[in-house]
């Protein structure tokens, strides 16, 4: 039975997710994998194009997710921008435990990547895509991630707390040990997710 202080806190956690057995975690886990993490001045490159690609108007778009043969994919459909490159971590892994703390990033694409433990703290990813991601023991501490769809990721033991979740999506995401304490939920959905002893 689910204690009654994780439905005040979750109120819509009961609810069954939808369907997701034509998903194939597995087989993204492997996919990932075969892609050795990004080197940090990769990374660094992608960020500060990214800042380009919202300075010239690339933000507001919307996001699109398609699965191919069990393979989970996220298309953004948004204004054209010539200048800058949104940042496309799909199918990609970073380093385990890599800092990224305060970076700008809202509207990036992390679709299917491998995060674990990698540092987010302060930073600003709202309205991105991180469906699927494999984010064990990542830390979002005071991070902005409003709007942002975590559909089915694995984020046991992640670090949330005090951050921004206004209108996040943790659809049938795994939450084991997940920190949720001073975290905004407004809006926040929970249907099939795993809260196992979540602090809250």
């Amino acid at each position: 039975m689910i204690n009654s202080t994780i439905l005040d806190y979750f109120p819509f956690c009961t609810l069954q997710g939808a369907d997701s057995s034509m998903i194939n975690k597995s087989r993204i886990e492997q996919l990932t994998l075969k892609n050795a993490p990004l080197p940090i001045l990769r990374i660094a490159t992608m960020i500060k194009r990214h800042l380009a690609f919202l300075q010239n108007g690339g933000a507001g778009g919307k996001w699109k997710m398609i699965h191919i043969k069990g393979i989970v994919l996220a298309l953004y459909f948004g204004p054209e921008v010539t200048t800058g490159e949104q940042a496309n971590f799909e199918l990609q892994q970073l380093p385990n435990g890599v800092n990224l703390k305060e970076i700008i990033l809202p509207f990036a694409n992390f679709c299917s990547s491998k995060i674990e433990q990698v540092n987010f703290q302060s930073a600003d990813l709202s309205y991105s895509v991180f469906t699927d991601v494999f984010a064990k023991n990542a830390c979002f501490q005071n991070a902005n991630l409003a709007y942002v769809d975590f559909t089915r990721a694995d984020l046991e033991n992640a670090n949330f707390a005090n951050a921004n979740l206004v209108g996040a999506d943790f659809e049938n995401c795994n939450l084991k040990g997940a920190n949720f304490k001073g975290a905004n939920l407004s809006k926040t959905r929970f249907p099939g997710a795993d809260l196992t002893n979540v602090y809250i």
